[in-house]
Protein backbone atom coordinates (compact mmCIF):
# COMPACT_ATOMS: atom_id res chain seq x y z
CA UNK A 1 0.00 0.00 0.00
CA UNK A 2 0.94 3.32 -0.94
CA UNK A 3 0.41 4.90 2.67
CA UNK A 4 2.87 2.54 4.06
CA UNK A 5 6.03 4.45 2.29
CA UNK A 6 4.30 7.76 2.96
CA UNK A 7 3.94 7.46 6.29
CA UNK A 8 8.14 5.85 6.98
CA UNK A 9 8.49 8.60 5.09
CA UNK A 10 6.73 11.16 7.81
CA UNK A 11 8.87 9.52 10.39
CA UNK A 12 12.18 10.32 8.88
CA UNK A 13 10.94 13.61 8.53
CA UNK A 14 9.96 13.96 11.77
CA UNK A 15 12.88 12.15 13.20
CA UNK A 16 15.13 14.81 11.21
CA UNK A 17 13.28 17.85 12.25
CA UNK A 18 13.78 17.20 15.85
CA UNK A 19 17.04 16.81 15.25
CA UNK A 20 18.14 19.49 13.25
CA UNK A 21 15.99 21.67 15.53
CA UNK A 22 17.71 20.46 18.93
CA UNK A 23 21.01 20.81 17.13
CA UNK A 24 19.96 24.47 16.60
CA UNK A 25 18.43 25.72 19.51
CA UNK A 26 21.46 23.81 21.51
CA UNK A 27 24.07 25.31 19.62
CA UNK A 28 24.17 28.88 21.60
CA UNK A 29 25.12 26.52 24.75
CA UNK A 30 28.65 25.65 23.78
CA UNK A 31 29.39 29.22 22.39
CA UNK A 32 28.17 30.57 25.92
CA UNK A 33 29.99 28.57 29.07
CA UNK A 34 30.59 25.21 30.41
CA UNK A 35 28.40 25.58 33.39
CA UNK A 36 25.63 26.32 31.13
CA UNK A 37 25.30 23.23 28.83
CA UNK A 38 23.19 21.02 31.50
CA UNK A 39 21.02 23.45 32.09
CA UNK A 40 20.74 24.64 28.37
CA UNK A 41 19.81 21.50 27.39
CA UNK A 42 16.47 20.56 28.78
CA UNK A 43 14.47 23.84 27.27
CA UNK A 44 16.77 22.80 23.82
CA UNK A 45 14.90 19.61 23.98
CA UNK A 46 11.68 20.66 24.58
CA UNK A 47 11.78 23.15 21.93
CA UNK A 48 12.81 20.39 19.30
CA UNK A 49 9.88 18.22 20.64
CA UNK A 50 7.53 20.93 19.03
CA UNK A 51 9.24 20.04 15.65
CA UNK A 52 8.39 16.98 15.13
CA UNK A 53 4.85 17.49 13.28
CA UNK A 54 6.10 19.97 10.91
CA UNK A 55 8.95 17.31 10.14
CA UNK A 56 6.31 14.85 9.60
CA UNK A 57 4.09 16.61 7.27
CA UNK A 58 7.11 17.70 5.50
CA UNK A 59 8.57 14.08 5.06
CA UNK A 60 4.75 12.75 3.99
CA UNK A 61 4.40 15.07 1.30
CA UNK A 62 7.44 13.98 -0.24
CA UNK A 63 7.19 10.76 0.12
CA UNK A 64 3.68 11.07 -2.21
CA UNK A 65 5.37 13.29 -4.56
CA UNK A 66 8.46 10.59 -4.61
CA UNK A 67 6.69 7.25 -4.25
CA UNK A 68 8.36 4.74 -5.66
CA UNK A 69 5.69 3.52 -7.90
CA UNK A 70 6.28 6.82 -10.43
CA UNK A 71 8.33 5.35 -12.89
CA UNK A 72 10.47 8.53 -13.55
CA UNK A 73 11.66 8.66 -9.89
CA UNK A 74 11.74 5.27 -8.75
CA UNK A 75 15.05 5.49 -8.02
CA UNK A 76 14.22 8.04 -4.94
CA UNK A 77 14.04 5.85 -1.50
CA UNK A 78 12.21 7.42 1.40
CA UNK A 79 15.66 7.64 3.13
CA UNK A 80 16.04 10.50 0.96
CA UNK A 81 13.84 12.50 3.16
CA UNK A 82 16.06 13.14 5.30
CA UNK A 83 19.14 15.63 3.16
CA UNK A 84 15.51 17.30 1.73
CA UNK A 85 14.01 17.79 5.54
CA UNK A 86 17.00 19.13 6.46
CA UNK A 87 17.09 22.00 3.44
CA UNK A 88 13.34 22.44 4.09
CA UNK A 89 14.03 22.84 8.14
CA UNK A 90 17.25 25.18 7.33
CA UNK A 91 14.89 27.65 5.44
CA UNK A 92 12.01 27.56 7.90
CA UNK A 93 14.33 28.13 11.09
CA UNK A 94 16.35 30.89 8.86
CA UNK A 95 13.32 32.59 8.49
CA UNK A 96 11.74 32.07 11.96
CA UNK A 97 14.83 33.04 13.61
CA UNK A 98 14.93 36.80 11.39
CA UNK A 99 11.18 37.03 12.89
CA UNK A 100 12.40 36.99 16.18
CA UNK A 101 15.43 39.58 15.90
CA UNK A 102 13.12 42.30 14.14
CA UNK A 103 10.11 42.15 16.78
CA UNK A 104 12.78 41.76 19.65
CA UNK A 105 14.76 44.88 18.42
CA UNK A 106 11.73 46.74 17.68
CA UNK A 107 10.78 46.22 21.21
CA UNK A 108 13.79 47.70 22.57
CA UNK A 109 15.39 49.80 20.56
CA UNK A 110 14.85 53.68 20.25
CA UNK A 111 12.74 53.32 23.49
CA UNK A 112 13.16 55.16 26.86
CA UNK A 113 13.30 53.11 29.98
CA UNK A 114 9.85 53.36 31.71
CA UNK A 115 9.55 51.77 35.17
CA UNK A 116 6.27 53.77 36.05
CA UNK A 117 4.89 50.45 37.16
CA UNK A 118 7.22 50.45 39.84
CA UNK A 119 7.66 53.05 42.80
CA UNK A 120 10.01 55.87 42.81
CA UNK A 121 12.37 53.91 45.33
CA UNK A 122 12.60 50.75 43.45
CA UNK A 123 12.59 52.62 40.21
CA UNK A 124 15.78 54.22 41.39
CA UNK A 125 17.44 51.67 43.27
CA UNK A 126 17.34 49.59 39.70
CA UNK A 127 18.97 52.85 37.93
CA UNK A 128 21.55 53.12 40.04
CA UNK A 129 22.02 49.33 39.54
CA UNK A 130 21.98 50.05 35.91
CA UNK A 131 24.45 52.94 36.60
CA UNK A 132 27.03 51.09 38.58
CA UNK A 133 26.75 47.70 35.86
CA UNK A 134 26.99 49.95 32.68
CA UNK A 135 27.99 53.46 33.56
CA UNK A 136 24.51 54.88 32.42
CA UNK A 137 21.05 54.24 33.65
CA UNK A 138 19.43 55.22 30.31
CA UNK A 139 18.12 53.00 27.90
CA UNK A 140 21.48 52.02 26.56
CA UNK A 141 22.53 49.67 29.63
CA UNK A 142 19.90 47.24 28.14
CA UNK A 143 22.25 46.73 25.15
CA UNK A 144 25.21 46.42 26.50
CA UNK A 145 27.81 43.26 26.50
CA UNK A 146 29.84 42.75 29.34
CA UNK A 147 33.08 44.17 28.37
CA UNK A 148 32.80 45.45 24.67
CA UNK A 149 30.04 46.55 22.20
CA UNK A 150 26.51 46.10 22.72
CA UNK A 151 23.91 43.74 21.24
CA UNK A 152 20.65 44.32 19.00
CA UNK A 153 18.16 41.20 19.47
CA UNK A 154 16.22 40.85 22.25
CA UNK A 155 14.48 38.04 21.44
CA UNK A 156 16.66 35.85 23.72
CA UNK A 157 20.16 36.29 26.29
CA UNK A 158 22.94 36.85 23.54
CA UNK A 159 25.21 34.25 24.96
CA UNK A 160 27.96 35.50 24.49
CA UNK A 161 31.07 35.03 26.68
CA UNK A 162 33.87 37.81 26.43
CA UNK A 163 37.11 38.11 28.56
CA UNK A 164 38.93 40.82 29.58
CA UNK A 165 41.60 41.25 32.59
CA UNK A 166 40.88 42.70 35.55
CA UNK A 167 43.41 44.14 38.58
CA UNK A 168 45.80 41.71 36.70
CA UNK A 169 43.15 38.50 36.31
CA UNK A 170 41.43 37.34 33.49
CA UNK A 171 37.63 37.03 34.03
CA UNK A 172 35.40 35.75 31.50
CA UNK A 173 31.87 36.42 31.46
CA UNK A 174 28.75 35.64 29.48
CA UNK A 175 27.32 39.08 31.80
CA UNK A 176 24.98 41.00 29.34
CA UNK A 177 22.24 43.74 29.50
CA UNK A 178 21.51 46.68 32.01
CA UNK A 179 22.12 44.55 35.18
CA UNK A 180 24.50 42.38 33.59
CA UNK A 181 23.01 38.84 33.78
CA UNK A 182 24.60 35.60 33.30
CA UNK A 183 23.44 33.16 30.30
CA UNK A 184 22.93 30.72 34.01
CA UNK A 185 20.69 33.95 35.66
CA UNK A 186 19.04 33.46 32.06
CA UNK A 187 18.43 29.58 31.87
CA UNK A 188 17.06 30.10 35.62
CA UNK A 189 14.79 33.18 35.29
CA UNK A 190 13.15 32.98 31.98
CA UNK A 191 11.03 29.55 32.80
CA UNK A 192 10.32 30.49 36.29
CA UNK A 193 9.47 34.31 35.15
CA UNK A 194 7.93 33.04 32.05
CA UNK A 195 9.87 35.67 30.00
CA UNK A 196 9.07 36.05 26.68
CA UNK A 197 12.64 37.55 25.59
CA UNK A 198 15.25 39.90 26.89
CA UNK A 199 13.46 42.83 26.64
CA UNK A 200 14.41 45.56 28.89
CA UNK A 201 10.78 44.94 30.69
CA UNK A 202 12.26 41.60 31.34
CA UNK A 203 15.62 42.26 32.18
CA UNK A 204 13.70 44.50 35.31
CA UNK A 205 11.60 42.00 36.20
CA UNK A 206 14.89 39.56 36.21
CA UNK A 207 16.77 42.13 38.68
CA UNK A 208 14.01 42.73 41.18
CA UNK A 209 13.48 38.79 41.18
CA UNK A 210 17.12 38.74 42.54
CA UNK A 211 16.71 41.68 45.05
CA UNK A 212 13.60 39.88 45.93
CA UNK A 213 15.33 36.54 46.56
CA UNK A 214 17.97 38.49 48.85
CA UNK A 215 15.06 39.93 50.70
CA UNK A 216 16.13 43.60 50.09
CA UNK A 217 12.69 44.84 48.65
CA UNK A 218 11.08 45.94 51.65
CA UNK A 219 14.84 47.60 52.61
CA UNK A 220 14.19 49.17 49.80
CA UNK A 221 10.48 50.50 49.99
CA UNK A 222 11.83 51.45 54.01
CA UNK A 223 14.29 53.99 52.19
CA UNK A 224 16.77 51.70 53.50
CA UNK A 225 19.53 51.89 50.86
CA UNK A 226 22.74 50.57 52.32
CA UNK A 227 21.08 47.93 53.61
CA UNK A 228 19.45 46.85 50.67
CA UNK A 229 22.82 47.78 48.94
CA UNK A 230 24.66 45.60 50.78
CA UNK A 231 22.09 42.32 50.49
CA UNK A 232 22.50 42.21 46.66
CA UNK A 233 26.01 42.72 46.59
CA UNK A 234 26.82 38.93 45.75
CA UNK A 235 24.64 39.70 43.19
CA UNK A 236 26.15 42.54 41.55
CA UNK A 237 30.45 43.02 41.67
CA UNK A 238 29.89 46.95 41.11
CA UNK A 239 27.91 47.18 44.32
CA UNK A 240 29.07 46.90 47.91
CA UNK A 241 29.60 43.89 50.50
CA UNK A 242 31.52 41.54 47.73
CA UNK A 243 34.55 40.34 46.98
CA UNK A 244 35.03 40.07 43.46
CA UNK A 245 37.55 42.67 43.52
CA UNK A 246 36.04 44.38 40.44
CA UNK A 247 36.32 47.65 41.26
CA UNK A 248 33.07 48.38 42.57
CA UNK A 249 31.63 51.73 43.26
CA UNK A 250 31.92 53.29 46.85
CA UNK A 251 28.71 53.10 48.89
CA UNK A 252 28.68 56.85 48.74
CA UNK A 253 29.32 57.03 44.95
CA UNK A 254 26.22 54.72 45.13
CA UNK A 255 24.49 56.74 47.22
CA UNK A 256 24.56 60.12 45.41
CA UNK A 257 23.27 58.46 42.34
CA UNK A 258 20.33 56.73 43.94
CA UNK A 259 18.68 60.16 45.75
CA UNK A 260 19.50 61.84 42.24
CA UNK A 261 17.30 59.35 40.31
CA UNK A 262 14.99 58.95 43.40
CA UNK A 263 14.13 63.26 42.63
CA UNK A 264 13.47 61.89 39.13
CA UNK A 265 11.00 58.97 39.95
CA UNK A 266 9.37 61.27 42.35
CA UNK A 267 9.07 64.01 40.00
CA UNK A 268 7.26 61.13 37.48
CA UNK A 269 4.29 60.24 39.89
Amino acid sequence: MQIVPIFISGLVGAACSVAFSYGVASLPCSLASKSADTVCQVPSFGKALDSWKFGFVVGGLVGLVWSPRRQLISRFQPVHLSVASLITLSIYFSSSQGADVSSGSLNSLGTRVSTSSYSPRLSAFLATIRWAETGTSESESYRKLVFNGTFDNFSTHPLKKQCAPINGKTVCSTAAGAYQMLDKSWYDLQPKLNLKDFSPASQDKMAIEYIRRNNALSDIEAGNFDTAACKVGRVWASLICNLYNQNPRTIEELRTYYQKMLVVYEGRK
